[in-house]
């Protein structure tokens, strides 16, 4: 069928009775043979004309690697048809597009936009959908024309002349058709909640890529701040040892602590940077530009810690996409299951032929199957048979895991906000304190070093609670992995497409 839809999108066939089909025009003696050959003839020619015409035709999409690197630089955050995009999606969250900063549930639309991972799975979900119409395609049906030549023949009669012609029309038994359909609709409802997992896999890498980024912008001030206040010591104990107020083994321990601040200083500057071409990697991006975000809840990351473990198993049961995918999977391997057993029922084929012989017409009609002598599809069920099986044990198994899962992030992450409130008590206390050395040098009572000392332990507290901080967001994250589903407060709460900016969003890949 391929060569004749190929020949039909170039020429217009040939009429059964011009040259290139036979030598001669078939004839046959006898009005009623003549009558038949032709009506059967003519009914196959229309037949394949009208079949042909809806042939699909190909179409060349070359794939360019240089074009598709040029594309890729191309990409912005000020694109378009990307704010159109975010726009359809956050509607009147987003005032203005560019937005003044970007937010998280902003940018896990642009990663949604963008990612390479969605454009892979939306492929996939396109070809089940093409595999439910391969499943619900009827077998057509098979015709034979066979010629003859005699040699041995009348001179009133051609030479040639019809042997045979017969039409063979496959039925399908025992609903075969429906249960293919049924199992090829449950693999594309699997291949949907599989897009919906690397969406969640986009957002999951953007939250954590912008947290680290947002964390260590602020080490890197910290660092900022401990380097000067350093430099600062030094330069009163220089003073001090000229002075002979002290000694020099002093200087040598400030100017120690002092290198070792440059050096953490230089390398978060360049973690820094890692993070953001992190960051603009997540985003599908390859530079972000100059762009500012904003994260409202970032230094309270504990709106949900009121969580119980029994709530929190149950939004894991209900709401992961791997579950529901393995349930999609285990109602296809029913469906196939449902299929082999039907297979043990032949499929028959209707047969219809007439042929000419000795000046005789021959019709027949009659039906065929396959016999189920030696085998009645035993192997197949048995297999499909334990194909659900397997799925039913994988998935008790992956339901088993995520409560694990949930119940361990949940406390871990109770347990990273426990230790953030004793950091933030513990920052407060140093910044009290630092409060009573400004007084202190104020009045007269205590010097510039103490200050600054006193300076340098604030600055260590800060430091303290920030990473009890990072602890606790990256707890956070670990717990909303674990029931696949956002708790900041106004992030988004669906992570598969809208179809119908589909395309829109194949455009940017």
């Amino acid at each position: 069928m391929s060569k004749l839809c190929e020949r039909s999108s170039g020429s217009t066939p040939k009429p059964l009775d011009q040259p290139g089909f036979t030598r001669r025009r078939l004839a046959l003696s006898g009005n009623g043979a003549d009558r038949a050959a032709g009506f059967l003839l003519t009914a196959l020619a229309f037949l394949l004309v009208g079949r042909l015409e809806g042939c699909a035709t190909y179409h060349p999409e070359p794939l360019d690697a240089v074009k598709t690197a040029q594309q890729l630089g191309s990409r912005s955050l000020a694109n378009p048809e990307l704010c159109r995009y975010l726009g359809a999606n956050m509607g009147a969250n987003l005032p203005t597009c560019p937005p003044p900063q970007w937010s998280l549930a902003v940018l896990t639309l642009v990663g949604f936009y963008y990612s390479p991972d969605l454009a892979v799975a939306d492929a996939r979900v396109r070809e089940a959908d093409a595999a439910v119409i391969t499943a619900g395609a009827v077998p057509n049906p098979t015709a034979h024309v066979g010629p003859q030549f005699r040699e041995a023949i009348s001179p009133n009669f051609p030479p040639w002349g019809i042997g045979s012609f017969s039409l063979h029309l496959p039925i399908e038994t025992a609903g075969k058709r429906s249960y293919r359909i049924a199992e090829a609709e449950r693999l594309a409802d699997a291949a949907r909640l599989a897009a919906a997992e690397a969406a969640w896999g986009v957002r999951s890498r953007i939250r954590a890529a912008l947290l680290q980024y947002l964390l260590d912008l602020r080490e890197r001030d910290l660092s900022a701040h401990e380097e000067d206040k350093l430099a600062q010591v030094v330069r009163l104990f220089e003073q001090r040892v000229r002075a002979g107020a002290a000694s020099q083994p002093e200087l040598y321990l400030a100017q120690s602590s002092l290198q070792g601040a440059k050096l953490k200083f230089i390398e978060i500057v360049a973690r820094v940077s890692v993070d953001r071409n992190i960051l603009s990697a997540a985003l599908g991006l390859q530079a972000l530009g100059g762009v500012a975000f904003s994260w409202p809840g970032f230094d309270s990351p504990h709106g949900q810690s009121r969580l119980s473990p029994a709530e929190i198993q149950h939004l894991a049961l209900l709401n992961r996409i791997d579950l529901r995918r393995q349930l999609a999977q285990y109602a296809a391997a029913d469906e196939a299951l449902k299929l082999e057993i039907a297979k043990q029922y032949p499929d028959i084929n209707l047969a219809g032929g007439y042929s000419w012989e000795g000046g005789e017409n021959i019709f027949e009609l009659g039906p065929s199957a396959v016999l189920p002598v030696f085998n009645r599809n035993q192997g197949p069920i048995a297999e499909a048979e334990a194909r659900r099986r397997e799925i039913a044990a994988q998935f008790l198994a992956m339901q088993a895991g995520i409560i694990e899962q949930s119940r361990t992030a949940l406390a871990r992450y109770r347990g990273a906000l426990g230790a953030l409130e004793a950091a933030r008590s513990a920052a407060e206390l140093q910044a009290k304190r630092l409060g009573q050395a400004r007084r202190a040098v104020a009045v007269g009572e205590s010097d510039t070093v103490a200050l600054a000392q006193a300076q340098l332990q604030d600055l260590s507290g800060q430091q303290g609670l920030l990473d009890s901080l990072t602890n606790a967001q990256t707890a956070l994250g670990a717990l909303e992995d674990s029931i696949q589903r956002p708790l900041d407060d106004g992030d988004v709460g669906s992570f598969t497409f809208p179809a119908a900016l589909r395309d829109t969003r194949q455009a940017a890949n």
